[in-house]
């Protein structure tokens, strides 16, 4: 079991037993058991028990999943036999203060209930998340073919040029440098030049060779480098005059030079991957909360009940104007979910779709909105939008339209 599957594992163990402390009456009394295994994963451990304290076991196990979990700064603190042995110690601390705090009933105090509970929360929404909806999901090779297609500006490999410089103090000597290069001859070329002089040590132990470089790029060993790189990108090929960047004249010959163009498929595929993650990810969770918030049959009472509180229209025009992509398409999705029979149901489901296509980059979710709108409100005067929207959402032209704050239209 890897690392990652034990930690999980465990955070759900400790959830499922030290944390029901926190959901009992105050002044309750339970049972020490409840409050075990202390450590491991709850897996098949028959590895030999190392130390006991009171009915907690330690076991080679546990002790080898103890120092895994250990942050790496402290790993060397752990390191021989003298580090386990100190890890177990350690270990039989924790547990003799956990099951003191039992011993105690602490879990009946109001700030200690209060952090078991959000920890049980926090574990099991964490659980669910990267454990229930997000393990092993990852995009389709066509869906990443499509996400880059939709973006493939963005996927551009820079121009570059390959070329040789040396620099120097005064214009007199780069000067006299650029002559004698352009002069020719054995003894004449870019190394020996170099080393008569250029003042930069490093681009000595090169021979003035600074390899490849783009149009403003970083090159650790040339002082000011992004304005030399943006001046030099510039140049014509072939030797060219000195020029001063900061306190240094460079004498520069460019030799070789790759034009920008547009990247492949497959140079672009990780990144491609990368950029497209967040909004998959975000999408399978907004799919999952919106089924499961009528599974579970949520509902809401007093001022936030159903027509309490702000009106559907204060809410739509909050939504309208705020800058923040997430604080809109949160307010849009309230409407529907709070206020499903108002005539603004069907409008916030519209835009929210399109908050999620024009912000979020996110077809796959705004598709479901769509469609909920579709099979909620038949007689929306939005429904032939809706329904183009939906069956051309991967229209890239359709996409660059919205994008840009256009209109649906046909």
């Amino acid at each position: 079991m890897s690392p990652r599957h034990r930690i999980v594992l465990s955070l759900l163990a400790l959830c499922g037993l030290v944390v029901l402390g926190g959901c009992q009456q105050s002044g309750s009394r339970q049972d020490p058991s409840d409050f075990l295994p202390l450590f491991g994963d709850r897996g098949n451990d028959n590895s030999p028990v190392l130390a006991r304290v009171g009915k907690v076991e330690i076991t080679q196990d546990d002790l080898d999943m103890f120092l895994e979990e250990l942050p790496p700064a402290m790993h060397r603190r752990y390191e021989g036999a003298d580090g386990r042995r100190l890890a177990l110690k350690h270990m039989v601390d924790k547990a003799v203060l956990a099951l003191g705090a039992v011993e105690r009933e602490l879990y009946n105090d109001q700030d200690v209930a209060r952090t078991l509970i959000s920890r049980r929360r926090e574990t099991l929404e964490s659980a669910m998340t990267n454990y229930g909806l997000l393990l092993d999901k990852e995009p389709s090779d066509a869906e990443l073919q499509e996400f880059f297609q939709e973006h493939r500006d963005k996927y551009r490999q820079l121009g570059l040029v390959k070329a040789r410089d040396l620099d120097t103090s005064t214009k007199a000597d780069a000067e006299a440098a650029y002559l004698r290069l352009k002069m020719g001859g054995a003894k004449n070329q870019y190394p020996y030049v170099v080393k008569d002089y250029c003042v930069n040590e490093e681009l000595r132990k090169l021979d003035g060779d600074l390899g490849w470089f783009n149009d403003g790029g970083v090159i650790p060993i040339i002082p000011n480098s992004q304005i030399f790189t943006t001046k030099a990108f510039a140049l014509p090929d072939g030797l060219n005059p000195p020029f001063q960047v900061g306190d240094r004249w460079h004498v520069v010959e460019l030799y070789q030079r790759q034009p920008a163009r547009s990247k492949t498929f497959a140079e672009a595929r990780e990144q491609v991957r990368k950029d497209m993650m967040p909004g998959f990810q975000d999408a399978i969770i907004k799919d999952y909360l919106l089924d499961a918030r009528k599974h579970f049959e949520v509902q809401m009472f007093g001022e936030y009940g159903p027509g309490q509180g702000m009106t559907v229209e204060e809410i739509f025009a909050r939504a309208m104007v705020l800058p923040e992509a997430k604080d809109k398409l949160d307010l849009y999705t309230l409407i529907h979910t709070d206020y499903p029979e108002s005539d603004r149901a069907d409008d916030a489901l519209f835009m929210a779709a399109q908050v999620a296509i024009e912000m979020f980059d996110d077809t796959r979710i705004a598709g479901r909105y769509l469609q909920m709108l579709i099979d909620e409100y038949p007689d929306s005067e939005l429904i032939d939008d809706a329904t183009y929207l939906r069956d051309n959402i991967n229209d890239p032209k359709l996409l660059r339209r919205l994008r840009s704050g256009g209109a649906v239209g046909k």
